[in-house]
C-alpha cells in the first residue's frame, strides 16, 4: 500500500482417509516486517501521453497511432528495450522515420507503426509517450518458508502507479526497510507508513509478480519466530483475529482486529473483510495504512491470510486475501 502503487482500494491441511488432501501440510513463519520492494521491468510501460510541440503544432503520434495507457512495450523495430532510456534512443535513432512497436495489452499482443515528430522546443525526436521501467515501494512480508526461504509478501501485484498495469517483472529484490512516520489514514484520505531503504543490502530475490502478492527467495535470518500452520478456508470464522506490522521501526508487534466477513472474492484481494479494533493501532495509524499490505492475519494460531486492501471513506475498515491463495500462486 505504498503511494506509488495507489493501492488504497492497503490448516491449509484438511484430512481425509478417502481422498488425498489438496494440499500438503504447510508451516511458515508469519513476518509483519516492513521490506524495501524495488522491481525492473520487462520492457516498458506507458504510463501517460503528452503533446509533443511540433512544425505543424500540438500532436501526439502515439495517440493517434491508438496506444493506451497501461500498454506494455517489449521491442522497438524488432530490438528488444529494457529501459525508458532504451526507447527514448531507439525512437531518437529512427531520424523520423517510422517505428514498429510491439508489446501486449491486457494480455494481448500489439504491433503498431508510428512516425515520430521533431520537438520545436528541443530538436529531437519523440512519439509522445511517457514510459516507465522500474519501481520501489514499501511493503510487508507476509510469511517465510523455512523449508526453502521461499517468501510471500504484500498480498496484491505491484502496479505501474498511474495505470495501474500490473509489472511485468524483469527483476527485483527486498531490501531492508525501517519505517520512520507514519501518515494517518482519515476518511477520504488513505494514510502511508513512511519508510527508509537500504538500498545496497539485498534480502532476496523476486521472481513471481502476482495478482495475489510478489514471491521469490529469502535470506533466511532475515525471519525470525515461530513456525506456524496455514489454515485452510473451511477453518477461518468470523470473529476475532490479530495482525502482524510494524509501524515504528523494524520490529512487527501484534494487533487485534476482527474479520467481519468472508467474500471469497480472491482475484480481487478482497477474500475477507476485516476491522481493526486494536487502540493502540487506531491511534497509531487510524487504521490500515499504505505499506501495510501483507502483513499476516492470524487466527487461532494458524496464518489465514494477509492484509491487502484499506476502505478509503472507512481506514479502520478493509480486506484481506487468504493465505490459501498467496500459496497456489506461490507455486
Amino acid at each position: 500500500m505504498q503511494k506509488k502503487w495507489k493501492a488504497c482500494c492497503a490448516g491449509f491441511l484438511m484430512i481425509c482417509m478417502l481422498s488425498p488432501p489438496a494440499f500438503a501440510v504447510q508451516m511458515v513463519i508469519p513476518s509483519g516486517m516492513p521490506t524495501g520492494v524495488r522491481m525492473t521491468a520487462k520492457g516498458v510501460v506507458v504510463c501517460g501521453m503528452t503533446e509533443v510541440q511540433s512544425a505543424a503544432g500540438e500532436v501526439c503520434p502515439a495517440k493517434k497511432a491508438g496506444l493506451k495507457t497501461g500498454d506494455i512495450l517489449y521491442t522497438v523495430n524488432g530490438e528488444a528495450i529494457s529501459s525508458g532510456d532504451e526507447f527514448a534512443e531507439a525512437v531518437q535513432e529512427s531520424g523520423g522515420s517510422d517505428v514498429v512497436l510491439e508489446g501486449e495489452r491486457d494480455n494481448v499482443a500489439i504491433r503498431v507503426t508510428i512516425q515520430p515528430v521533431q520537438s520545436t522546443a528541443d530538436d529531437s525526436y519523440h512519439l509522445g509517450l511517457l514510459v516507465r521501467d522500474s519501481m520501489a515501494g514499501i511493503g510487508t512480508i507476509t510469511y517465510l518458508d523455512p523449508s526453502d526461504g521461499s517468501f510471500g509478501a504484500l498480498g496484491h501485484a505491484v502496479c505501474e502507479c498511474d495505470s495501474g498495469t500490473k509489472l511485468p517483472l524483469e527483476d527485483g529484490s527486498l531490501m531492508p526497510a525501517s519505517v520512520v512516520g507514519v501518515e494517518k489514514g482519515r476518511r477520504g484520505e488513505p494514510g502511508e507508513l513512511i519508510g527508509s531503504f537500504q538500498m545496497a543490502v539485498n534480502l532476496g530475490s523476486i521472481t513471481k509478480n502476482t495478482t495475489y502478492g510478489i514471491f521469490g527467495k529469502l535470506d533466511t535470518s532475515a525471519v525470525s519466530g515461530k513456525a506456524i500452520p496455514v489454515a485452510g478456508r473451511e477453518e477461518i470464522a468470523v470473529g476475532e483475529a490479530e495482525i502482524l506490522t510494524c509501524v515504528s521501526g523494524t520490529k512487527p508487534q501484534r494487533y487485534t482486529i476482527r474479520i467481519e466477513r468472508i467474500t471469497g472474492q480472491d482475484e480481487e484481494g478482497k477474500s475477507m473483510a476485516i476491522r481493526v479494533t486494536d487502540s493502540e493501532l487506531l491511534k497509531a495509524t487510524g487504521g490500515i495504512v499504505q505499506g501495510m499490505s501483507g502483513s499476516p492475519i492470524i487466527q487461532n494460531g494458524k496464518l489465514v491470510g494477509a492484509v491487502t486492501h484499506v476502505l478509503v471513506n472507512d481506514p479502520t475498515r478493509g480486506y484481506g486475501i487468504f493465505a490459501t491463495s498467496m500459496m497456489e500462486a506461490a507455486e
